[in-house]
């Protein structure tokens, strides 16, 4: 979670947006103050963002040590559970903080969001699993050609709880591929390009409101 001293009233302000502000309100004095000196509180430890990005690659590889050996040790019948516990609750914290790096703020959907693609001259049905201003991971069967890194995709997509239809374009920036068997699907991320005012708008009202929801969620 990202979270900043109110300048006005000295108490925290925390939201997932904090990133893509430049101004917000203060839930206490009720002030509108400008976005500055943001941190990242993670399980218990608190970070300033601009140092933890001046160091993003470090964190990152650090992570993807940690993840390793916890594999390591779960596979490992004589490691302890005080230490298997450690070890989540590290890779916990640093999971919080790679979070807290990113420029935008991702929604993740317990359910993921049907998704009708069009790339290679084909059109496919897929999930969305998560949403941001930036992009958006997504799912199709692997008995469809896997999307091409750098290739342009078109998403059409409902939101929940909208009526409106969404059509989005982007660059795919990554893929994965499933397996031959059809029980794991592609997976791909797309960055959005060229979003128009309108959809913007959407967006923006969605995923905050959902960062919103969240927070209030995270409080009770």
């Amino acid at each position: 979670m990202l979270m900043m001293k109110c300048p006005k009233c000295q108490k925290n302000i925390r939201s997932a947006l904090l990133a893509e502000l430049k101004v917000i309100g203060c839930d206490q004095c009720q002030a509108q103050v400008p976005v500055s000196n943001v941190l990242i509180s993670s399980n218990g430890f608190t970070f300033d963002r601009n140092d933890l990005l001046k160091r993003f690659y470090r964190y990152r590889k650090l992570l993807d040590e940690v993840i390793e050996e916890r594999n390591t040790m779960s596979g490992n019948n004589s490691a302890s559970d005080v230490s298997l516990r450690s070890i989540e609750k590290f890779m916990s914290v640093l999971q919080g903080m790679m979070a807290g790096a990113r420029d935008h703020y991702r929604c993740e959907f317990a359910q993921p969001i049907p998704v009708k693609l069009r790339y290679l001259q084909q059109e496919c049905a897929g999930s969305i699993y998560n949403l941001s201003m930036d992009g958006a991971c997504i799912e199709t069967f692997s008995k469809n050609p896997l999307p091409r890194v750098n290739g342009i995709v078109t998403l059409v997509f409902q939101l929940p709880e909208q009526k409106d239809t969404n059509i989005i374009a982007g660059e795919v920036c990554w893929t994965h591929q499933g397996d031959s068997e059809g029980n794991l699907g592609h997976t791909s991320g797309v960055r959005f390009s060229n979003l128009d005012g309108p959809t913007r708008d959407v967006l923006w009202q969605f995923i905050s409101t959902m960062a919103e929801k969240k927070l209030s969620e995270e409080k009770n």
